[in-house]
């Protein structure tokens, strides 16, 4: 791993800080004060955060908070590791609920989901072991061993006394829970299933969302259409009123005007009516009937029903005396009405059947068809079906009244001798282009009931699964990472059958040795135990680290992390941060110590802070 570049928006004395690092050795040198430690104290925020606690002043977030100030603050990372490039956002609160972190993909621009701090993904250490490996601040730090670096370096030394069978046989177990090795099964497998379900009710959702998009798209369509149809009809009427009222004012009587300009008005009327009403009338009342029909019985049973088949009769006769015993227009209007409510009646009382089950969606097909066929003379848009129903019944009555009423007139009316030829091509014209307007009014209107409807089928939710087959995404990586990490430690366990993983003590005692003896240039022995307690030999005698001088200590940590970081990453040391820790050094420690970094830097990325003049060969 390398660092790229960072940005300070708010991070203790730091505000607005933009830096850029490039591979091998980076020296940022300034004045003492300038936050040189705030700077990798931020480095090491950004991997792995803050221990958070409820006693006031005892975390790192009230040291680096603003002052005087409760907003958040942190900042961004730019990192490179095993080829990828990783954009770390990072922002802090009082407390860790308050914290906001992403970590996303800069190539692909997607957000990683983990399930470890971003310093054990990236560098695969923990908190413990970066302070211990990658960061080397002023002060000397413990020599102190951590679960991390057991489980990094296979425990350095293990118990000879291990069953390696059976260690493996639950190795085998373990990751045949996760994935089997022939066939389908295991958990990684499960949840891929259910990730690709998730992937399919996404593409639903996609494509249902494009058909609501062009639903509304023609819905508002028809809005613009409808509005320019009203001003078209609402003109035409306009026109047609005028001259209707024209022709009614050369009649020689008052009532005879009357009577032409009322004749001319339902002539308009009646004309705009599609001529297939009375088919359509049947149909209607046929599907009304087919939907009312639908029951749950299994077998239809046919039985009269003698209460209504009785009240049926006695409509039907009284409707025909006041229709022809009784005759008046309103008699003969009622009586019809009656005969019709009879004839219904009686037809109703032999036609009612026990349930009937008939296929799914049957009956919403009928009603569908309703609409379908009543669009044409009323509005069906916001309403259900018994409203339709009693929409279109009040439309067909009104036209029939009208009907036998512009019977009645046509032949009583007495019509003016003068420019009636004009005047009523001119009325027809503009009553042609209201037809037209009105048909066009009402097929946009049975378009529209047919969109709406179909729009408020529609299930367009992505938000659900997206979330899931993420969720399932990173369940996913986190158990396949956990499969590798076995399958890596089933390995490493049959390697260290082989050897003892005590031999790391030697290579580590080898290379911390060479590099202590590189940079003082003196011929010290080193020993280091289990738990990394380090010792020196000199001169034939063995000393604690405790009865050296400080200068002796520092470079024996500075060689000892380098000698660590070599074992931890088989040679390829990813980066290390100097917080000025060669200032207890003399001259020539500190000219072999920077050789040391920049021999170090050929193969790593080395970031040095300082405020001193004082840089030895690195800048050389």
């Amino acid at each position: 791993m390398k660092i790229i570049s960072l940005h300070v928006q708010s991070f203790g004395k730091l505000n607005n800080v933009n830096l850029n690092f490039n591979n091998g050795l980076n020296v940022i040198s300034n004045v003492n004060g300038f936050g040189k430690t705030t700077m990798a104290s931020f480095i090491r925020a950004m991997l792995y955060g803050f221990t958070y606690s409820r006693v006031r002043g005892a975390t790192d977030v009230s040291h680096y908070a603003p002052w005087g100030s409760d907003e958040k603050f942190g900042g961004s990372i730019t990192v490179e590791c095993n080829g990828e490039t990783y954009r770390i956002e990072r922002f802090f609160g009082k407390t860790a609920k308050n914290e906001q972190l992403s970590v996303t993909n800069a190539k692909t621009n997607k957000e990683i989901y983990l399930t470890t701090s971003v310093g054990e993904f990236l560098l695969g250490l923990t908190a413990d072991s970066y302070d211990r490996s990658a960061y080397f601040p002023q002060e000397a730090v413990e020599l102190s061993t951590n679960d991390n670096f057991e489980a990094k370096l296979a425990n350095l030394v293990q118990n000879s006394d291990v069953d390696y069978d059976k260690v493996q046989k639950n190795l085998r177990d373990y990751r045949q829970t996760l994935r089997l090795e022939k066939g389908n099964g295991g958990q990684i497998y499960e949840l891929t299933v259910q990730q690709n379900k998730y992937r399919a009710d996404l593409q639903k959702a996609a494509n249902a969302e494009r058909r609501a998009v062009e639903i509304d798209g023609r819905l508002h369509q028809i809005a613009s259409e409808r509005v320019k149809l009203n001003a078209e009809q609402v003109e035409c009427k306009k026109q047609s009123e005028h001259l209707s009222q024209r022709l009614a004012a050369q009649t020689v009587s008052e009532v005879d005007r009357e009577n032409l300009s009322k004749l001319n008005s339902l002539e308009a009327k009646l004309a705009r009516i599609p001529p297939e009403i009375e088919q359509d009338k049947l149909a209607l009342d046929e599907l009304a009937n087919a939907a009312h029909s639908v029951k749950d019985d299994v077998k239809p049973r046919v039985y009269p029903n003698f209460p209504i088949l009785i009240a049926s009769i006695v409509l039907a006769i009284v409707g025909i005396v006041l229709c022809f015993v009784v005759p008046a227009p309103w008699n003969y209007v009622s009586g019809i009405a009656l005969i019709v409510l009879g004839i219904a009646g009686a037809i109703v009382s032999f036609v009612k059947k026990g349930a009937m089950t008939l296929p799914a969606g049957e009956k919403d097909a009928l009603i569908s068809q309703y609409y379908q066929i009543a669009g044409k003379y009323v509005y069906t848009t916001d309403l259900d079906y018994n409203g339709v129903v009693k929409e279109f019944w009040k439309y067909y009555r009104d036209y029939v009244g009208d009907k036998r009423e512009y019977e009645a007139l046509r032949g009583a009316v007495k019509r003016p001798n003068a420019d009636i030829d004009e005047l009523n091509n001119q009325i027809k014209q503009f009553e042609r282009r209201q037809d037209e307007a009105v048909n066009k009014l009402t097929l946009l209107a049975s378009e529209e009931g047919r969109l709406t409807q179909e729009r408020k089928t529609l299930d367009f939710d992505s938000i659900t699964p997206r979330e899931q087959i993420d969720r399932l995404d990173a369940q996913i990586k986190h158990l396949e990472h956990r499969y590798e990490v076995a399958g890596t430690v089933s390995q490493l366990l049959a390697q260290s059958k082989e050897k003892l993983s005590s031999s790391y003590l030697p290579v580590l005692c080898d290379k911390c040795q060479n590099l202590l003896c590189a940079v003082t240039k003196n011929n010290y022995q080193v020993a280091i135990d289990r738990s990394f307690n380090v010792q020196l030999r000199e001169n034939g005698q063995t000393k604690p680290m405790s009865e050296f001088s400080r200068g002796i200590r520092e470079i024996t940590l500075l060689c000892f992390r380098l000698a660590m970081s070599q074992l931890l990453y088989d040679g390829q040391i990813p980066f290390i941060i100097i917080d000025d820790a060669f200032v207890n050094f003399d001259e020539d420690n500190f000219v072999r110590a920077t050789d040391l970094l920049k021999a170090i830097a050929e193969r790593g990325q080395v970031i040095y802070f300082t405020c001193h003049k004082r840089t030895g060969n690195l800048l050389k």
